[in-house]
């Protein structure tokens, strides 16, 4: 290999490493309150109700900003900045949680995060896809393991943290990162393609993107397949730490240690879930991970032993990290044009997750804690079901060729990206 390619491959890695980092960091703040949740109930003295309204409370701010954000991306092209300054007011807000005094300013303080969180997947999803072209694929499902990387070692952070000084620091101490990350990835990577639709006219801008995205059947029913994964995986991991404690005395750092475990599974989920996705397309590759994914969140809500407790989130980690498979099939079967708002779309729908804490703390409250993860299992079922409704075409990488295809009922074949400059 020449110098040239010898520097090129590094500046790949590079660049791979630090969206990588970015994504591990927003991943990180999607569960940031989960593993000193129990810390939190017990200094305020939070009802059950309440528990599960703080943990919607953000997913309910992902849900209101993620799409406007994502077509703000492809309209202007400016995703580098709206990730950037997303990030930045999420660690913010976490980060100023160490001073809030009770319920109210938690909430408020989890809706700003949630709502600066949202702005990461559609516009790092959208940079890593332009950004590798040439490896789309192992890009993605690269950039999904170090989502699950971060995800995994916050709670390990966490557990150090709060058992020597409490919660509060706890949570500052993981936004401390970003100090470095986010100039970083400004520095690194472009503003990002501008849509070549309605240029100018923001909202015909907005009607076309967002046509383009809703006339995609392929994309709504992987947001449906996401969305409906994601209540359950909100219900599922929400309330672990509550079901860990009340049923078997667990501490908070062993309930971080297995938080850990299912995150760090996770980590050798995702390149296992490109692999599929390449051997068996979307519909099998959705479908048989979350027909197991189904029975796991059944037994963990039954089941009487704490190893064993352990040995079933340490499976579930390995079986329901499936999006490597929605985001490698929605940049295959989306126009390249509105590709940003198709990943928008997918994870707005995926933030009707805010939902299921609430739902899940009801009933709690009414039939005990059993009845959250019999509520999560008939979801994963559900969107393994509808994984089944899934095409079996592959991609579609220009306006032009989406309007070709629709009507025509062609199964058309993937579109071999560019190569990298």
């Amino acid at each position: 290999m020449n110098e040239s390619g010898s520097k090129s491959r590094r500046r790949d890695w590079l660049d791979l490493g630090l969206i990588g980092s970015a994504h591990g960091l927003s991943d990180g703040y999607s569960n940031l309150l989960v593993p000193v949740l129990a810390l939190i109930v017990a200094e305020l003295g939070l009802s059950t109700l309440r528990t599960g309204t703080l943990l919607s409370i953000f997913s309910l701010a992902t849900f209101l900003f993620l799409y406007p954000l994502s077509v703000a991306a492809d309209h202007s092209g400016n995703k580098r900045t709206i990730l950037i300054v997303g990030l930045a007011l999420a660690s913010a807000s976490y980060f100023a949680m160490q001073w809030a005094g009770g319920f109210t300013a938690l909430a408020v303080l989890a809706f700003l995060a949630g709502a600066g969180n949202a702005a990461y997947h559609p516009c790092g999803t959208a940079l890593t896809a332009e950004r590798f072209r040439h490896r789309r694929a192992f890009a993605i499902s690269l950039h999904g393991l170090m989502g699950n990387l971060g995800a995994a070692v916050m709670p390990v952070v966490q557990a150090v943290v709060a058992t020597a000084a409490g919660w509060r620091l706890a949570l500052a101490v993981c936004t401390l990162p970003a100090l470095l990350i986010l100039p970083l990835v400004g520095i690194r990577f472009p503003r990002g393609e501008r849509a070549n639709v309605a240029t100018g006219r923001t909202l015909s801008s907005v009607r076309m993107l967002t046509s383009m995205v809703i006339g995609n059947r392929d994309i709504v029913l992987l947001a449906l397949v996401y969305a409906l994964k994601g209540m359950a995986t909100k219900t599922l991991i929400g309330f672990f730490p509550l079901l860990a404690s009340d049923r078997f005395g667990m501490q908070t750092s062993l309930i971080g240690i297995a938080l850990t475990l299912y995150f760090l599974m996770g980590v050798g989920a995702k390149p296992l879930m490109g692999l599929i996705y390449s051997r068996w397309g979307a519909r099998t590759a959705l479908f048989v991970p979350l027909a197991i994914s189904g029975v796991i969140a059944l037994l963990i809500g039954l089941v009487s032993w704490p190893s064993a407790l352990l040995l079933l989130m340490a499976v579930a980690g390995l079986a329901m990290p499936i999006s490597p498979i929605i985001l490698t099939a929605a940049a295959d079967r989306s126009a390249k044009e509105s590709l940003a708002s198709a990943v928008g779309f997918i994870y707005t729908l995926n933030g009707l997750g805010f939902i299921a804490p609430a739902i899940g703390g009801w009933l709690a409250q009414g039939s005990g804690m059993t009845a959250n993860y019999v509520f999560a299992a008939v979801l994963i079922w559900l969107s393994a079901l509808t994984a089944l409704m899934l095409s079996r075409k592959r991609a579609l990488t220009s306006r032009r060729q989406l309007a070709g295809q629709r009507g025509a009922g062609a199964a058309g074949g993937s579109v071999q990206p560019p190569a990298a400059p």
